[in-house]
């Protein structure tokens, strides 16, 4: 299971809102693809801290949506992202990709390997 972190400091009041998150409880969402019932991901409220939780063996658009649900966060909280428990895979130069950290060059390396292995 991978898990990112957004930590904040504003306790202002805010609503996640996505077309991907469902309310779970009161303080959780599920994350849903948007043309399936297929669960892809949690997320918990506790405290100053939003924590997302998710499978580490799903598709490429999973993890598009993930990171697209997690960048909303962000923007939101205006809060500091932990992803380092997120691992996704290396890039051509070694260095680790994890959800948002080197997400775009993890994006081209992949597309590039799939262009490639045709």
């Amino acid at each position: 299971m991978l898990r990112t972190t957004v930590t904040f400091f504003d306790t202002t009041s805010f609503a996640l809102d996505s077309p991907f998150l469902r309310r779970k409880r009161k303080d959780g969402f599920e994350i849903y693809l948007s043309k399936a019932d297929k669960i892809i991901g949690h997320v918990l409220e506790q405290g100053n801290e939003i924590v997302i939780e998710y499978s580490s063996e799903l598709q490429l658009e999973e993890y598009t949506i993930l990171h697209d649900v997690i960048t909303h966060i962000h923007i939101i909280t205006k809060g500091t992202v932990d992803d380092s428990k997120s691992f996704l895979g290396y890039l051509s130069n070694g260095e680790p990709a994890y959800i948002m950290t080197n997400w775009e060059s993890w994006i081209q390396h992949i597309r590039y390997s799939m262009k490639h292995c045709q």
